[in-house]
């Protein structure tokens, strides 16, 4: 099962009242996008030393966005599904992969694709969801505050994650384990009710999404919270930031069981006190 789709439509949706705000904090103006942009090549007018590295993987995710020409050369991907959206919503003295990003990420906050385009919308927004997830969980781990200081981690040639790290942020495991832990989440604080299951599963239509699919959430929902699992499948810290990134989108975080739950799922990642912090901050969720 390939689970884009129906990532796609849960991020669109949000799985908690707080998921879409947070997602929209991050992308806020100054923010992910931002960052995005910049470590696509946005800010210096080319990618240069990002070749083949960062810029590869987040343009994989994007459609191709970030490949030779820049956001011209978008054509056929992601760009031409989102770009533009927001009724040409680029920055002032911005570049055309800025202005594409801002249309992509706008275009899946904005649920501007709801009941459009079936499955190759909800690819779409999965695959955006994916790619700012990426982009969270890379700046909390280095520190990026600002577009200036991603951009200047590729002056060497080295942004500081390996090839293994790099790879792993548009592997279709990573897709599963990132539904995993939105579903983990939700369960923070107990085991979600059936009338919760039947609110979350009417949300998703069926464009691109199987009955083996929703039937894979439906009893993952239903399944005891099994933390120890989910942490024991996250290959890198990478990963192990975009987890905790996706669990801060499906999680109200108003009792103190859910407070324990995410200091246990740190704790467990073990991502340091300090990135976690950020991951918060990014997304704007209290910090716990």
């Amino acid at each position: 099962m390939s689970f884009g789709n129906l990532l796609g439509q849960i991020l669109q949706q949000g799985m908690a009242q707080q998921g879409r705000q947070r997602l929209e904090h991050a992308a806020g103006a100054g923010g992910i996008g931002d960052l995005l942009g910049a470590v696509l090549g946005g800010q210096a007018g080319g990618r240069g030393a990002a070749a083949g590295g960062l810029a590869d993987a987040l343009g994989g995710l994007l459609g191709g966005a970030s490949r030779a020409g820049g956001g011209a050369a978008a054509t056929g991907g992601l760009g031409d599904l989102l770009g533009g959206m927001l009724g040409g919503g680029g920055r002032a003295g911005g570049n055309p992969l800025g202005d594409l990003l801002g249309g992509a990420l706008g275009g899946v906050l904005s649920g501007a694709l709801g009941g459009r385009g079936g499955a190759s919308a909800s690819r779409g927004q999965g695959n955006a969801g994916m790619a700012i997830l990426a982009t969270i969980a890379m700046a909390a781990l280095k520190n990026w505050t600002d577009g200036k200081r991603a951009q200047a981690a590729f002056a060497d040639k080295d942004s500081g994650f390996s090839a293994q790290e790099l790879a792993a942020v548009s592997a279709p495991e990573t897709e599963q384990l990132i539904l995993r832990a939105m579903v983990s989440a939700a369960k923070a604080d107990g085991q979600v009710s059936e009338d919760e299951i039947q609110r979350i599963i009417g949300k998703i239509d069926d464009d691109g999404v199987s009955a083996d699919e929703k039937r894979f959430l439906i009893e993952a929902l239903r399944q005891p919270l099994d933390m120890a699992g989910l942490i024991a499948d996250v290959p890198n810290p990478v990963v192990a930031a975009e987890v905790y990134a996706a669990s801060l989108l499906a999680i109200e975080l108003d009792t103190p069981a859910e407070a324990a739950y995410l200091r246990q799922l740190g704790n467990g990642l073990g991502l340091d006190a300090a990135t976690i912090s950020r991951l918060h901050q990014i997304t704007g969720a209290p910090q716990v």
